[in-house]
This record gives C-alpha cells, sequence and structure tokens, in this order.
C-alpha cells in the first residue's frame, strides 16, 4: 500500500474479526483473508483510498500452507462468482488479518504489538504473487496486514467502544508488513440502511451486541442456559475454514451471512 493511502474497515468485517477471536477465548491465535478495493481519490494529490469491506476467517491455529493455500482458492473462485452475477465488483483479497495468542493485557502497552510470524510471511507472500502479476510491478502496494487487539475487543465487551479493533500494518523497507499505518489514515465505515454513518457509539453498540450473542451461544452449546440471556440467547455464530472442514462442509465461512444480516439490521 502507498504511504499516502487512507485505510476504512467496514463495521462488518470488524465485527466478524471479533467474533473469531472472541470464539476461541483469545488464547489462540485467529487468522483470516481480507477483501477490499482500492479507489483513487479526486483531490489535487492522488492520494489513493484501500477500502476493506469483508473479512474471510480462515482458521483458529497457526496456519499450515494447505490451508491457507486451500481457503484462498476456494475465496477467490467464490468472488470471481459473485463478479459473473454484477456483485462485489473490484473486490479482491487485500491482505490478511491476525490476532496474536496470549497477547498482551489491558495494563501493558498493545501499541508495541507486532504480528505474528505467520500472518507477516503470509502477507507477503501475497504481495509478491500480486507484484508478479501486474504489470506496473506495483501490485505489492495495495496490501494490508490487520492485528486485532485483544485489549479493544475487552473494552468492546464492557462498553468502552474503540474501534477499529484492530492495528493497521503496511509493508516496510525490508518488504515485511511491520509498518504501522498512522491512526490519521483510518477510518471507520458504518453505513446505515439511508445510507448515512452511524456514529462510532453506535457502531460500537452493535460490536458489543454481537460479541455478547456470540458468547451466550457458546455458553448454551457447552450446556449452560442461554435463554436467561438478552433477546432469548445468543444466535450468531462464526466459522472459519477449519471449522467448516470439522462440521462436515455446513459452516458458511466464506460469507457468514448470518453476521452481515445482524450488523445490517442493527442499522435498520
Amino acid at each position: 500500500m502507498t504511504k499516502s493511502s487512507n485505510v476504512s474497515i467496514a463495521l462488518t468485517a470488524q465485527v466478524k474479526m471479533a467474533l473469531h477471536a472472541s470464539k476461541h477465548g483469545f488464547s489462540n491465535p485467529i487468522h483470516g483473508i481480507v477483501l477490499g478495493k482500492q479507489s483513487n481519490a479526486n483531490n489535487s494529490d492522488g492520494a489513493s483510498s484501500l477500502q476493506v469491506v469483508n473479512v474471510v476467517p480462515v482458521c483458529h491455529e497457526v496456519p499450515t500452507k494447505p490451508i491457507v493455500d486451500m481457503a484462498l482458492r476456494l475465496t477467490d473462485a467464490y468472488l470471481q462468482q459473485e463478479q459473473n452475477k454484477q456483485k462485489m465488483e473490484g473486490v479482491r483479497v487485500v491482505g490478511w488479518y491476525t490476532a496474536n495468542a496470549n497477547a498482551p493485557s489491558k495494563d501493558n502497552d498493545q501499541d508495541d504489538e507486532l504480528p505474528n510470524t505467520s500472518a507477516c510471511r503470509i502477507v507477503s507472500s501475497l504481495a509478491e504473487n500480486a507484484a508478479v502479476g501486474d504489470d506496473n510491478g506495483n501490485g505489492d502496494e495495495q496490501f494490508v496486514l490487520l492485528l486485532v487487539s485483544t485489549s479493544r475487543l475487552v473494552d468492546s465487551t464492557q462498553n468502552e467502544y474503540a474501534l477499529p479493533i484492530c492495528t493497521v500494518f503496511e509493508k516496510d523497507k525490508s518488504r515485511t508488513f511491520t509498518q504501522r499505518v498512522g491512526k490519521e489514515r483510518i477510518s471507520v465505515i458504518s453505513t446505515t440502511i439511508d445510507g448515512n454513518n452511524a456514529g462510532d457509539d453506535l457502531a460500537g453498540e452493535v460490536l458489543s451486541e454481537a460479541m455478547e450473542q456470540q458468547q451466550l451461544l457458546s455458553f448454551s452449546e457447552n450446556g449452560g442456559d442461554a435463554a436467561a440471556g438478552v433477546g432469548g440467547g445468543g444466535n450468531i455464530a462464526i466459522y472459519d475454514y477449519v471449522d467448516h472442514l470439522m462440521d462436515c462442509g455446513r459452516g458458511d465461512w466464506i460469507e457468514n451471512g448470518v453476521v452481515d444480516k445482524f450488523v445490517l439490521d442493527s442499522f435498520r
């Protein structure tokens, strides 16, 4: 990603990353694919914008090459299929997201946290492959690595909203993704049904409610009484590619449409 680019992250993508991390108790590393599109600004300096529109959860463990390769192939095929239907125009794989296992607690300075080696290696490989396929050799400039912050997720469960819930990294001089993108270049997209921006407070409430419902669902599956929770129990499930394999192909890991519907309905 060019150093002048701004990054906007859709609320749906943040909710999915948050649910993926919280489902696994913040103790396992999570990994997933970042989907987005590049747009050129009309301002005089020609700065562009990278829009992160969604994510695809892949695994909740140290990723292996077969898992990563197959998840990427299936996601690429899905995008091609959707674009053949005149949907998701211009959307492609633009990066990777992760949350570290045993991340620093809130009492420590998470701003110093760096993404794990596996995530850096994967996004670097994605960027290099994109550069090879780009006629101008600039394909690797359009990738980001998102590191989910455990402390911000904990804040969200306590109604202390801190969006975005991730730190954004871009390629540095050594061609690894350990260069932080400044907060002034990052924004959150939380559009209501009428096209207006929902604002950070409402977006934070949506994120918090999604995490609460997912935790209630997990509690119920483990023998608890979810019916005692808000709204008669949680009903938001998040699946990654490994879940899909373990569940004999039943998990909706690419779209996670239940989460999409929850976010959309929250703004009606």
